[in-house]
């Protein structure tokens, strides 16, 4: 246990807690940016049995952010390059690879077999197919995702909180640029992954060591980081009564893999800041973000319906008609995409969201 003294000398691990990680199973779906960092720190921590899916090969441009591999693992599959990675550096974790991609033919076996689960993907297929996997299977999923120089990390567990759904009922609109096309400084991949370790963690501890010792995790509460300004907010997450998932019996749930990517086309719209400020009165403008997010700026005349408001109470809207072109806009667009979607599936037909949320607003027009 020599090796774990700096964490099992805090109260709220001991020995005890250390015991409780010996004995947790944590599955990483993904091992790329997100997973490299907090596959590294659960094998540090002394996770007892992880598991790693992943069907891609070691690539050179994988290096600037994925912590895991290095140079002479090129070609070499990541599940296999990262196995060998996390043995040597805890030869008492239980590592267990599978070269495959999580589809609706593995997800049960998968799923089934660890206590919690991380989501390490990129692509908004994959986080939906995970999503429904925890919910039907009742396990503890840890999110988390980067975009440019924006994180956002959560845990989503049917039953005890929302799920994915409840944030994005479907996926975002438009074409979602991934690391390779926006972008990434890898140390945003390290943060984001290593939160994610953090709270998975937590979770392995379980909710009632949790409670007894004042650790909370992030579940139903989204944590986002924008490190331009390194500001960090949380946002309280509802549980939607009429999720398309988590609101059904989890014997009712088939997996599907969902037809839209993070590159797909849907019914909403994407909307430069300069365009929609050309539609201030005759478009209705939606602010999504938080009351305390106010205070940096706002459009003249939106309304005011948080997030968390809005995807809980469909009469939020209020008798906006159906055919009223809505424009949501939140700080930096993310949270924008989920309401819009949201929007579109109460019936709105011509809804947009602004690309790049105030802070774009403000660059663009101040």
């Amino acid at each position: 246990m020599n090796r774990y003294a700096r964490q099992t000398i805090l109260p709220e691990m001991g020995q005890e807690g250390q015991e409780c990680l010996k004995s947790a199973s944590v599955l990483c779906i993904g091992a790329g940016g997100l997973g490299s960092p907090a596959l590294l720190y659960l094998a540090a921590a002394g996770i007892g049995r992880i598991g790693l899916v992943d069907d891609d090969a070691v690539d050179i441009s994988n290096l600037q952010r994925q912590v895991l591999f290095k140079e002479t693992d090129q070609g070499a599959p990541k599940v296999e390059a990262a196995k060998a990675a996390l043995a040597e550096l805890n030869s008492e974790c239980q590592i267990e690879a599978y070269h495959e991609r999580f589809n609706t033919e593995n997800a049960e076996h998968l799923v089934n077999n660890y206590d919690v689960i991380i989501d390490g993907t990129d692509n908004f297929s994959s986080k939906f197919l995970i999503n429904d996997a925890c919910v039907k299977f009742g396990k503890p999923l840890v999110y988390g995702s980067i975009l440019g120089f924006v994180a956002q990390v959560s845990v989503f567990w049917a039953g005890h909180g929302p799920c994915y759904r409840c944030l994005y009922p479907k996926p975002p609109s438009g074409h979602i640029p991934n690391c390779a096309e926006a972008g990434v400084i890898g140390a945003m991949a390290g943060i984001a992954g290593t939160v994610q370790a953090l709270e998975a963690i937590k979770m392995a501890l379980g909710l009632k060591w949790c409670k007894e010792k004042n650790l909370e995790p992030l579940l139903g509460t989204l944590w986002i980081l924008d490190a331009r300004s390194m500001q960090t907010k949380t946002l309280k997450l509802h549980k939607h009564h009429q999720c398309a998932i988590c609101s059904r019996d989890p014997n009712d749930i088939v997996l599907e893999q969902a037809e839209a990517s993070c590159t797909a086309r849907s019914d909403v719209k994407n909307i430069s800041a300069e365009d929609a400020a050309k539609r201030i009165g005759e478009a209705v403008f939606i602010d999504v973000r938080e009351a305390h997010e106010l205070t940096s700026g706002r459009i003249p005349k939106a309304l005011h319906i948080p997030l968390g408001t809005l995807l809980s109470n469909e009469d939020s809207v209020g008798d906006i008609a159906s055919d009223t072109q809505v424009i949501v806009y939140c700080q930096h667009g993310i949270r924008s995409f989920s309401a819009a979607s949201h929007l579109v599936t109460l019936g709105f037909r011509n809804v947009a969201h602004i690309t790049g949320g105030i802070v774009r607003w403000k660059d663009e027009l101040a």
